[in-house]
C-alpha cells in the first residue's frame, strides 16, 4: 500500500509524477511502448494494451498488489514473450526493494495457470520510477538481476530484472533516450517529441471531465484503503500491547512465587 500524498494536488495540476496521471498517460501503448525501448534498451514487437492501475488478488487470505501501469508484449502469434511493471514511486517508505520480490512472486503466480510447468515463464521486469536515490549510491540507475554470489559470470536464469531510475539525477545519465524521459520525470519540461507528446496527452487528461469524476473515485478509493491500513496497524499494534501486558503479569505472578 503506497502512502498519500501528503498534500492534496488540485486535479487540473496534476503532473505526469502523481500515480493516477502517470497510471491514465502510460496506459497507452503509444507512450508505454516507445518509454520501454529507451529506458531497455530492446526491440518490442508488440504491446497488449497496458493495463493502468492492475489488481491481483490470488486469495481472499493473502495480500494484493496494485500496478501503476501493467502491460505485456506480444509475439506474432498473439504469445507472451516480455511482462513489464511500471511504477512511479514518489516516497521512499524504505520497503521497496521487498515489495519488487512480493510483486515478482504475484506476476508469477498469475502467469502460470495450475498444472502449467515452469519454463514457460517469460521475462518480466519490474520498474520503480523514483525522484531519490532510494539506494544512497549516487547512481542514476540501479539494474538487478540474480548472480552466483562467488561468481557474478553465473547468472541464475530465472528471467526477472528489477530496474531503479532516479529521475533527480537524470543530468547523470549518458544515454540520451532514457535522460530525456528522466529529465521531463523531474522537471516536467518536455524536450523530446516522445516527451512532449506525453506533456501533451497529461493536460488533455487535466482538462477531460470523465478523466476528473475517474480520479475522484480512485482518490476515494485510496482513501479508504488507507483507513482500512490505518485500522489493521492500530489492531496489531492493539494485539501486541495485549500480548505484552499478559507476559508482563506472567512475569510478575513468577517473581512473587519466587521462581524469578
Amino acid at each position: 500500500m503506497k502512502k498519500m500524498d501528503a498534500k492534496r494536488i488540485p486535479f487540473e495540476q496534476l503532473p505526469i509524477t502523481n500515480r493516477f496521471m502517470f497510471a491514465m498517460v502510460f496506459g497507452h501503448k503509444e507512450i508505454a511502448k516507445p518509454f520501454l525501448e529507451a529506458v531497455l534498451g530492446i526491440r518490442i514487437h508488440e504491446l497488449k494494451d497496458p493495463v493502468p492501475e492492475k489488481s491481483i488478488d490470488i486469495s481472499p487470505f493473502y495480500k494484493g498488489i496494485r500496478y501503476d501501469v501493467f502491460v505485456k508484449e506480444t509475439g506474432p502469434d498473439g504469445e507472451t514473450l516480455r511482462s513489464f511493471d511500471i511504477e512511479m514511486q514518489m516516497e521512499d517508505n524504505e520497503d521497496i526493494p521487498k515489495r519488487t520480490r512480493y510483486y515478482q512472486a504475484m506476476c508469477d503466480s498469475e502467469a502460470l495457470n495450475k498444472g502449467e510447468v515452469y519454463y514457460k515463464l517469460k521475462d518480466l521486469y519490474i520498474m520503480f520510477l523514483c525522484p531519490e536515490d532510494i539506494f544512497g549510491q549516487g547512481n542514476a540507475v540501479y539494474r538487478f538481476k540474480n548472480l552466483e554470489v562467488d561468481n557474478p559470470k553465473i547468472e541464475l536464469g530465472d528471467l526477472c530484472y528489477k530496474n531503479f531510475y532516479i529521475f533527480n539525477k537524470y543530468r547523470d545519465v549518458a544515454e540520451k533516450s532514457i535522460r530525456e524521459y528522466l529529465e521531463y520525470f523531474a522537471t516536467r519540461n518536455p524536450s523530446s517529441p516522445e516527451t512532449k507528446k506525453i506533456d501533451r496527452m497529461v493536460k488533455w487528461y487535466q482538462t477531460d471531465n470523465e478523466t476528473r469524476k475517474r480520479y475522484m473515485t480512485w482518490q476515494q478509493e485510496i482513501d479508504i484503503a488507507v483507513y482500512r491500513e490505518r485500522q489493521r496497524a492500530k489492531e496489531i499494534q492493539k494485539q501486541a500491547d495485549a500480548e505484552k501486558a499478559r507476559a508482563d503479569r506472567y512475569e510478575k505472578m513468577l517473581r512473587e512465587l519466587g521462581k524469578l
